[in-house]
């Protein structure tokens, strides 16, 4: 009898050692510092990504792995400082175990080296600057979103080679982000028979008057359009002045990918209809896993999504498919990011996206667009073309493409004289296959 229950008893408290320890475990906390821009002149960029991260979250009822996954938010206000500032909060105070977010490509570059050699993940969101994942990469990055160049390429080489343009006016933001979209327009355009890309830059987020820049545009000189190659609050003054000043009706206005992206087109005036740019989104996606993510963001949020909404939400779902991989053990910080770079996107709503082993960089779709109005009076970005399995080296050799300098105000060049010769010689050409097939 005493053996019984001696043996009842043993049972009873292994049962409840097991229940307590299941406690623990469900109630282990999983920390991601998230930085972003929510003021200034990119905040509508710092809100979509927020806003894209927690549908993410709300969907996984903020769980992975069996754990409590708690996102802490910092304002960075595009400031590089200011970014590194938060990084070491972050880590030092709040002790982090992945950090995420980050909208220019230049918070990229300055948190990326703080954060070299702090064992964290690393997701960036929407910041694009290449070289995040090509000659300042480090094993603990993973961007499954894009970079500057990525899509640009794609845009510049259709516009020289299927529409036989040859002379662009480029006019953009100074710094890294449209100097990676401005270098990668410019391969794409001269690799395309295009013969000039002028470019001329102004300062980020200083001024709201453009008309200086605009009058300063030669009129008589050829150019097949003025490229816009800025975003957010920059780009809706610009384009506003662009149409009140007259150019439009002189001079074409295209973008880069950023400049007519939601809400922003929203505020700019319906004269641009039809003008062109290059995304991994377009808004009129038709397929399964885009209708499914634009219905649920919009019944969360109230509006449609965008390319930075999007990417959040993917780089989210990245980061808690890959604690579900490792079972919420992320104590092997290096095999958490491979457990990433393992993760199935082939249902990612914007299209499938592998990632490269090498550089953890994303292999999407590339979306040529123009500017349309809905049968509501919104202007959206209407899918064209789609260029499929883009990576961030293009139809380059990955060699032969770090061997040249790093794009920055003054390189690529603006005409293919002075460009190297091997790199026009890429024997590759883009698929351009009408959008939605």
């Amino acid at each position: 009898m005493e053996k019984k229950m001696f043996k009842n008893l043993f049972v009873f408290l292994a049962v409840l050692i097991a229940a307590n320890s299941d406690v623990r475990s469900a109630e282990k906390e999983i920390k991601v510092g998230f930085i972003s821009a929510f003021t200034g002149v990119f905040s509508s960029f710092g809100q979509q990504q927020k806003e894209g991260a927690v549908l993410a979250l709300e969907e996984a009822n903020y769980t992975a792995g069996g754990d409590k996954i708690t996102v802490i938010y910092e304002d960075d206000q595009l400031d590089n400082e200011q970014a590194v500032t938060k990084a070491k909060k972050l880590v030092v105070q709040d002790k982090i175990d992945i950090l995420t977010g980050l909208v220019s490509g230049d918070e990229g570059l300055s948190v990326g080296d703080y954060m070299k050699d702090k064992n964290i993940p690393v997701i960036p969101m929407y910041s694009a600057s290449e070289d995040m994942t090509m000659r300042a990469f480090y094993p603990m990055i993973v961007r499954a979103t894009w970079t500057g160049a990525q899509s640009m390429d794609v845009f510049g080489y259709w516009l020289a080679k299927v529409k036989g343009w040859k002379k662009i006016y480029a006019i953009g933001e100074d710094y890294s982000y449209p100097y990676n979209q401005g270098g990668g327009f410019k391969r794409g355009f001269f690799r395309g028979g295009g013969e000039e890309v002028k470019t001329v830059w102004h300062p980020v987020g200083t001024t709201s008057d453009f008309s200086s820049i605009i009058a300063s545009i030669p009129t008589d000189q050829g150019y097949n359009a003025v490229l816009y190659n800025g975003a957010g609050g920059d780009a809706v003054n610009f384009v506003k002045q662009y149409v009140e000043l007259g150019m439009l009706q002189k001079i074409p206005l295209i973008g880069q990918s950023n400049t007519f992206e939601k809400p922003d087109v929203e505020s700019m005036p319906a004269d641009i209809v039809g003008s062109l740019s290059a995304h991994h989104t377009a808004d009129d996606l038709a397929t399964p896993a885009w209708t499914k993510f634009k219905e649920a963001y919009h019944k969360r949020w109230g509006h449609d999504p965008s390319a930075a909404s999007e990417f959040a939400y993917s780089s989210m779902r990245l980061i808690l498919r890959g604690i579900d991989r490792q079972k919420g053990d992320i104590s092997d910080k290096p095999a958490l990011v491979k457990a990433m770079t393992q993760v199935d996107m082939s249902d990612d709503p914007r299209g499938p996206v592998a990632l490269d082993p090498k550089y953890h960089s994303a292999i999407e779709n590339v979306y040529i667009r123009e500017v349309a109005k809905d049968d509501k009076d919104q202007l959206y970005n209407k899918g064209l073309w789609t260029v499929k399995n883009v990576g961030q080296f293009g139809p380059y050799d990955p060699e032969l493409y770090l061997k040249q300098p790093p794009d920055t105000g003054s390189y690529p060049p603006d005409t293919p004289s002075a460009f190297a010769p091997e790199m026009l010689k890429a024997a590759s050409e883009y698929q351009y296959i009408p959008f939605g097939q």
